[in-house]
Formats: C-alpha cells, sequence, structure tokens
C-alpha cells in the first residue's frame, strides 16, 4: 500500500509542480514558445510565474492570465555585473514564488538562473537553449564573457534542453560531460490554429498586391538572419520574373540597411518591407514560398509554421534549419551566406508549381507528424516530473 501511494504522489507532482519562468525581453519564437509555455502550464493546474521585462509579450501574457510577473531585467549579452544583480532580484522572486523549477530560456536568462539558484537553495535549474552565442561558430562564444556565462549554466543547470539536435551536438563537442542531463525538445506550434483573415486581407492591410506571386521572408532584421542575402536574392529574380514579389517582414538592428540596400538594388517597387507584423502565420499563409536565409539559427518556428499552412520553404543549412524542412520533400536546403544558391532554391520552386504544391502538402504532415506544440509541452512536463521525482526520491522536501 505504501508503494502504491508513493506512486500515486510520484505521478501528481508535475500538477502541483511550482515553476518560474525566465526570459529575455524577446519577440518572435523565443516569445511564442515561453508563452505556449505559460499558458499549458497555468491551464493545467501549474504554480507558474514569470520573470522578465514589463514590457515584454511574455509578461502581457502572464498579466492576462493574473500570474505572478517578477520585472527582471534579462540581459541577452550575459554581462556579469548585471546578471549578478538581477540574480538577487532572481533568487528574491524564487523566494517569493517558492519555486521548485526554474526554467530559463536564452544564455543571458540561464546565466542569472545560474547565479541565482544556489542563493535560493530551493529550486533546480531547467535552461533551454535556443540559439547560438551572439557572434560565434557554433557553441564556441566570441567573448570571454559569454564563455564564461556559458560554462556557469551548462554546469549549475540540473537540465539542459535544446530546440535542435544540432545545438546539443555542438554543445556536447564542449562540454560532453553533460550528456546525461541534456536533451533535445524541437519548438512547437499550434498546427490546427485558423488563420485570421484570408490572403487577400492580408495582403491588402499590408499594402501588398493582390494577385502577385509573393515570396517572404519572416525574420528579426539581424545579422545572423541573412538579410542581405535575402535581399540580393530578390534582386536576381526580379529581372527574370516580373510578376514576382518579395516582401521582408520584421524589425531589427538592421532596418536601415535593408533599406539603404533595397534602393541600391532598384527595388523599391518589388521588394515590400512591411515591418514587425502582428502574426506570422497569417502573412505566411498569404505567401508562394517562404525562404529562411539565416546563416546562424538554433531552429525555425517560422517554417514550422509555414510547413502547418502547406507551403515549401527555402532554407539555409546552419543550425537546427534541416532538421525542421526535409531537403527534396518539404523544401530546398541550399548553403548559407550565398544569394546566387538562395535565388537558384527560389526559382526553382517557381518554375515548378506542382512540385511546390507537394512539398507544401508533405510539409504538413511533417509539422503535424513532428512539430505540433502538444509534443514540445508534453516532453517539457516530462523534464520537469523527472526532476521533481528524482528530488522526493532524495528525500527532499517539496513545498
Amino acid at each position: 500500500m505504501e508503494a502504491v501511494a508513493h506512486s500515486l504522489r510520484a505521478e501528481s507532482v508535475p500538477q502541483t509542480a511550482r515553476v518560474l519562468l525566465v526570459a529575455p525581453p524577446a519577440q518572435g519564437g523565443l516569445a511564442r514558445h515561453v508563452i505556449y509555455l505559460l499558458a499549458s502550464l497555468h491551464q493545467e493546474g501549474f504554480a507558474v510565474g514569470v520573470a522578465c521585462a514589463a514590457n515584454s509579450p511574455i509578461a502581457e501574457a502572464a498579466r492576462e492570465r493574473a500570474l505572478p510577473h517578477y520585472p527582471i531585467a534579462v540581459d541577452p549579452g550575459a554581462k556579469p555585473s548585471r546578471a549578478a544583480l538581477a540574480a538577487l532580484q532572481m533568487a528574491g522572486a524564487i523566494a517569493n514564488h517558492q519555486a521548485q523549477i526554474v526554467h530559463t530560456h536564452s544564455f543571458g536568462a540561464g546565466l542569472i538562473g545560474a547565479l541565482a539558484v544556489p542563493l535560493a537553495r530551493s529550486a533546480q535549474l531547467v535552461a533551454t537553449i535556443h540559439s547560438y552565442p551572439p557572434r560565434a561558430t557554433g557553441m564556441r562564444a566570441s567573448r570571454a564573457r559569454h564563455r564564461w556565462a556559458m560554462r556557469q549554466v551548462i554546469r549549475r543547470a540540473s537540465r539542459v534542453i535544446t530546440v535542435s539536435e544540432a545545438l546539443r551536438t555542438d554543445l556536447l563537442a564542449l562540454f560532453p560531460e553533460i550528456a546525461d542531463k541534456t536533451s533535445t525538445i524541437p519548438n512547437g506550434i499550434d498546427v490546427s490554429a485558423l488563420v485570421k483573415g484570408e490572403p487577400g486581407e492580408v495582403r491588402a492591410g499590408l499594402g501588398l498586391p493582390a494577385e502577385a506571386p509573393l515570396v517572404g521572408m519572416v525574420a528579426r532584421l539581424a545579422p545572423q538572419k541573412g538579410i542581405s542575402e535575402f535581399i540580393r536574392a530578390s534582386h536576381l529574380l526580379a529581372g527574370k520574373w516580373p510578376d514576382v514579389h518579395f516582401v521582408l517582414a520584421g524589425d531589427g538592428p538592421l532596418k536601415d540597411t535593408a533599406c539603404a540596400l533595397r534602393e541600391e538594388l532598384g527595388l523599391a517597387q518589388r521588394l515590400h518591407l512591411v515591418g514587425q507584423v502582428e502574426s506570422a502565420r497569417e502573412l505566411v499563409n498569404a505567401l508562394a514560398m517562404l525562404v529562411v536565409a539565416s546563416t546562424s539559427e538554433g531552429s525555425s518556428m517560422v517554417a514550422m509554421e509555414a510547413m502547418a499552412r502547406e507551403k515549401p520553404v527555402v532554407g539555409t543549412r546552419t543550425g537546427g534549419v534541416p532538421e525542421v524542412v526535409a531537403d527534396g520533400e518539404t523544401g530546398i536546403i541550399v548553403e548559407p551566406g550565398d544569394p546566387e544558391a538562395l535565388a537558384r532554391g527560389m526559382e526553382a520552386l517557381l518554375r515548378d508549381p506542382e512540385r511546390a504544391r507537394e512539398m507544401g502538402e508533405h510539409g504538413r504532415r511533417r509539422a503535424a507528424q513532428l512539430f505540433d506544440v502538444s509534443l514540445m509541452l508534453d516532453r517539457t512536463k516530462e523534464v520537469y516530473a523527472d526532476l521533481l521525482r528524482s528530488k522526493m526520491g532524495t528525500g527532499g522536501v517539496q513545498p
């Protein structure tokens, strides 16, 4: 009877867990990942709180659900001095929330968690790695502070999650000793979500042509996203395909650079810079194909979104992108940093609409099988359950 009682208690652990999610002031894929997670945890009865900047989409999602929010600035650059101050605030948040699990997202958040958890003592650290360190080739950080931050996160985390196998492989090349506590859990999207608005309505709202074939890219306008490569590839195709238009959606530090390059290449009437869109899903649904031109990418949620909407993807062979886009089946993979190769991939699909349609159909099935958000949520909760059961097994006292 005691064994049965222990089993039942262990099975109930995840639904009684107290989880603090920690994230930088991100938008895009990382923010959606965390929002999916906090919404699901809240719905299932977890005591979930968030620590992030007050003006972030994640904080807004927490406020909508009346969840505890701890306004802590998470520096994405992982500066030690700022991280130390934030860690003191984080330790207070952990104590206030009585957190059993602190789940960080990004290296900056991971560093704060790594410094705070030993001060709080009651919590275990789960660190999700979404991308490569800034200005790094693979996992080899270019700056000493990034290397130091990585070591703190990797060694102090009870579990490390990567969003692609490429990230995990690169991580283990540097830290082979953490293999047993590292797992890959791909990002997820809501494959069955309804699209708001017909493609024509979406195009009209963004000032896009109503009928022209539309090739698009949705990304933060940052160096690693291949912004100039996409614009140059669009230029290479513009003369050959006079009816095709191109769209670049997003905001970021390269906004002025993108505008200047568009003017330099004479694309003002063909390349539409529409800024940050409220939902990538609706725009992707209005495209003929999606382009992912990144030179460094942990994974690609927008590629998953395109596949779920039966759109073929032209992506680059970097990080976890080839794990999302099956080359020759759901899209075309080309080498990063090569506008000519990108243009050839885009043109191949423009020339063969039937092939593009078949790739879209395969993409829908692949997205449903591998990247539905329910899979990400279930596997993340399994990590929580494993940690808490292990602690109970060693005689730890749960709040």
